[in-house]
């Protein structure tokens, strides 16, 4: 039983701590000062750089253009408007409405000689001439025979002129068919020359056309220039109104990082379940602290010399 002295003597020690009418503790923390007074410069710090006001640039932004590229523009715009005076459209649509040549259609009376008939009566005089001659030998054969006047002699003279009647025949035929093919040759030349030129005519003004519309493009390239400079113009203000509109959210965030450093102060309440035993001990502490002062040393021993009432224990 003197065992149970020390045990009893700790629980009641442990539960000191608590409060032992509503078996709770109660734990409270608080900051080191000089950590706690750099939270608070830091938060006025923040108060103060948040109250700062929104101060806009007000300066130049925006690079007008230089003397030598406003000369190019105005260059650009004087070879637009000598390059615009001619419209290569009507021409081309009118060569491309105009009818193909073909020999068909064409004269060919137009391409002949002007000295093909001089030359076939002139060859026809030639061969006229020789056929005189054999006339003339075949009278001098009728003479020397008798036989000139009759009708051997008509015979003789017929046989003499009808090579040379063939021989004027063929050579005319063959002259004007000559000619006829000359003349279809140089149809059919002109007609070519006529095809290449309509070509070239349209390679021309197709040229032109392309010319055109690359000086447009120049003066379209002039105008995106432009535009982009008076765009620029425009976005920098809206951007200083931008960042105006963002400068509030900005210092809040600031005031915001100021305040999220400083710690707060936390309390903290445990619940405290007592043992059966540290509530047996709890009950004779709350309801016999006189006697458990003084009855209980008497009692396991410790002082008693006044004689005689306790006998001593034998051990069997």
């Amino acid at each position: 039983m003197p065992q149970a002295l020390p045990y009893i003597g700790t629980a009641i020690a442990a539960k000191q701590a608590f409060d032992p009418k509503t078996g709770k503790q109660t734990v409270s923390q608080t900051i080191d000062p000089a950590q706690m007074a750099m939270y608070e410069d830091l938060y006025r710090r923040s108060k103060g750089i948040a109250a700062q006001p929104f101060v806009p640039y007000t300066g130049p932004r925006v690079a007008g253009f230089s003397p030598d590229q406003l000369r190019a523009f105005e260059a650009t715009r004087g070879l637009f408007e000598t390059g615009m005076q001619f419209d290569p459209l009507t021409d081309i649509r009118g060569i491309a409405e105009a009818p193909i040549p073909s020999l068909l259609s064409t004269d060919i009376s137009a391409y002949q000689s002007p000295f093909q008939q001089q030359v076939i009566d002139q060859t026809m005089a030639d061969i006229q001439r020789q056929a005189d001659i054999a006339r003339g030998f075949s009278q001098d054969q009728a003479i020397g025979a008798g036989a000139f006047g009759g009708s051997r002699s008509a015979i003789l003279e017929a046989e003499s002129q009808r090579p040379f009647i063939e021989q004027m025949a063929r050579t005319s035929a063959g002259l004007r068919q000559a000619g006829f093919e000359q003349a279809q040759r140089a149809a059919e030349s002109d007609i070519a020359r006529q095809m290449r030129g309509r070509e070239f005519q349209a390679g021309l003004l197709g040229g032109i056309s392309a010319e055109q519309q690359r000086r447009l493009g120049m003066l379209g390239g002039i105008g995106t220039q432009q535009q982009a400079l008076q765009q620029r113009a425009l976005d920098v203000p809206y951007g200083e109104f931008q960042r105006a509109l963002a400068y509030p959210q900005q210092q809040l965030g600031l005031l915001a990082q100021g305040v999220s450093a400083q710690p707060q102060l936390m309390g903290k309440t445990a619940a405290y379940q007592p043992s059966s035993l540290e509530g047996v001990t709890s009950a004779l502490n709350i309801l016999s602290q006189p006697f458990m002062e003084s009855g209980f040393q008497n009692l396991f021993g410790g002082g008693g010399s006044s004689g005689g009432g306790s006998t001593p224990m034998r051990s069997a």
